[in-house]
Parts: structure tokens; C-alpha cells; sequence
């Protein structure tokens, strides 16, 4: 009897668990009073690899008795990544529609500070608000963030993939001759 690939349930189960520790360290952020906080923002990198990387192996070591292809573990920790995007983007929208729409306003303040720091005119910085505006909203945001999930759980799984691997030995079809004809 042939069994039907888990790779899609994984993928959701998967993305589902990676999505949560994101939203929950965005969270921890957003009570703490640093969700701008671009320094501690860049942590979410190392918890995207672990979390990337336990699932590869964790998929390779139960799901396919501790074989995966380079493309299997690139593609698997992708479409984690899509279902562990899925899940930040509903709490983006969440977040910037009901919880606190503020939010939306003090990025714009950011921006608008930091291009002054830059040293742009104020009519280069009305332009450049008038253009950006439309990208400060929840669903643009979210999107975003969920094209930006798929493209760092595919970048990274371009390099952890290549640990991750394991492929079937090459003597893998004369052992199995080996074990027929012991049989025999």
C-alpha cells in the first residue's frame, strides 16, 4: 500500500509552529515598546534559521526515514515559510487595524525623521510620503510580509538545505538485492 505524501501537512504543521514563535517574539516587541526597534528586529533572523532547520531535519528524519533531497529540503522549508507567512501577515492585520492603527502613523514619523537625517528637502519628503503612503497599510504590509517570509525561508534554506541533506546510498539498491536474496 502506497502512503500519501505528508509534504504539504508538514509544511502547514510546520508553518504554523515557525508563525507562531515569529508573532510571539513581534509580541513580546510590540508590549515591550520596541517593536521599531530595528536591532532587536534583526533577532527574528536567527529564530527563522533555527526554526528553519529543525523542521528540515525534523521532516527528513520522520517523514522520509532520514533521506531528503537538496530541492525536497528547499522546496519543504519554502512552503513552510508561505504557511508561517500566512500567519504573520493575519497578525500584521490584526495588529495595525484593531489593536493599535497608531502604529501605522508613528512608521510614518520614523521614515519622514530618518529622511531628514539624510538631509532631503521637505519637498522631497512631502513626495516621498505621498508615494510611501500607500504601502503604509495594513493589508499592503501584510503582503509584503508574507512575500518577505517566503523570500528569507527560501534564502536561507538555499544554504541550510545543503547541511540538511541526506542522500540514500548509492549502495542502497545492491543491499536491498542482498536482503532478496538472503531470503531466498
Amino acid at each position: 500500500m502506497e502512503q500519501k505524501s505528508t509534504f504539504w501537512k508538514s509544511a502547514m504543521i510546520y508553518g504554523l509552529y515557525i508563525g507562531i514563535v515569529i508573532t510571539l517574539f513581534s509580541v513580546i516587541l510590540y508590549v515591550t515598546g520596541q517593536s521599531a526597534n530595528k536591532t532587536l528586529g534583526y533577532i527574528s533572523f536567527p529564530l527563522y534559521i533555527i526554526c528553519i532547520v529543525f523542521a528540515q531535519i525534523h521532516y527528513r528524519n520522520t517523514e522520509l526515514n532520514g533521506e531528503i533531497s537538496y530541492g525536497q529540503a528547499v522546496g519543504f522549508a519554502a512552503a513552510a515559510m508561505l504557511f508561517s507567512g500566512v500567519i504573520t501577515a493575519l497578525y500584521t492585520i490584526i495588529l495595525y487595524s484593531f489593536i493599535d492603527p497608531s502604529l501605522v502613523d508613528q512608521m510614518k514619523a520614523l521614515q519622514e525623521e530618518a529622511m531628514l537625517q539624510k538631509g532631503m528637502t521637505e519637498d522631497q519628503i512631502e513626495a516621498a510620503m505621498s508615494i510611501s503612503a500607500k504601502m503604509f497599510t495594513p493589508g499592503w504590509m501584510s503582503i509584503m510580509g508574507l512575500f518577505g517570509s517566503v523570500l528569507i525561508g527560501t534564502v536561507i534554506s538555499l544554504v541550510s538545505s545543503v547541511f540538511v541533506k541526506k542522500q540514500p546510498s548509492e549502495d542502497a539498491f545492491e543491499e536491498a538485492m542482498e536482503e532478496v536474496k538472503s531470503e531466498e
